[in-house]
């Protein structure tokens, strides 16, 4: 009779979750999704928490604010400095390959630049790296 139960019990609980394929995205543990609390949520969080004056509360909201600016100044010249990465590096790669191709002469860099192309779709469907963040396909020409 146990043994009944138990089986019936994790028949149960596998038919719960959809198949691998047909899952949907794990939205949930994406940073982007939730809003971020504001300075003001929480100086009232840690104010409640501490027991904190109308004066400490206020000072610490300020520094809040202060430092959710800092982050948002520093955030922004990650971005620039990425970008910045990214364009040097995709000026290399091009140089790179303008050499490659007066190694190997335009036929052979054809083929190879086909054989990077299929290698790019073939990660993307794999799900290597996500779309936003995958270096552009090679162009064939």
């Amino acid at each position: 009779m146990a043994l009944a139960f138990m089986f019936a019990v994790s028949a149960t609980a596998q038919d719960q979750m959809p198949p691998k394929g047909e899952r949907g995205p794990k939205k949930e543990f994406r940073r982007g999704d939730k809003p971020q609390p504001t300075a003001e949520m929480r100086a009232d969080r840690l104010a409640k928490q501490l027991n904190l004056t109308d004066v400490e509360k206020a000072k610490v909201k300020a520094l809040f604010e202060s430092q959710d600016a800092n982050r948002l100044k520093k955030q922004a010249e990650m971005k620039k400095t990425r970008e910045e990465m990214k364009a040097k590096f995709e000026a290399e790669r091009k140089s790179q390959d303008a050499e490659l191709q007066k190694i190997i002469g335009a036929e052979k860099f054809q083929k190879l630049q086909a054989t990077r192309a299929d290698r790019f779709e073939k990660m993307k469907h794999r799900g290597g790296q996500a779309p936003e963040h995958a270096p552009e396909p090679p162009v064939v020409k």
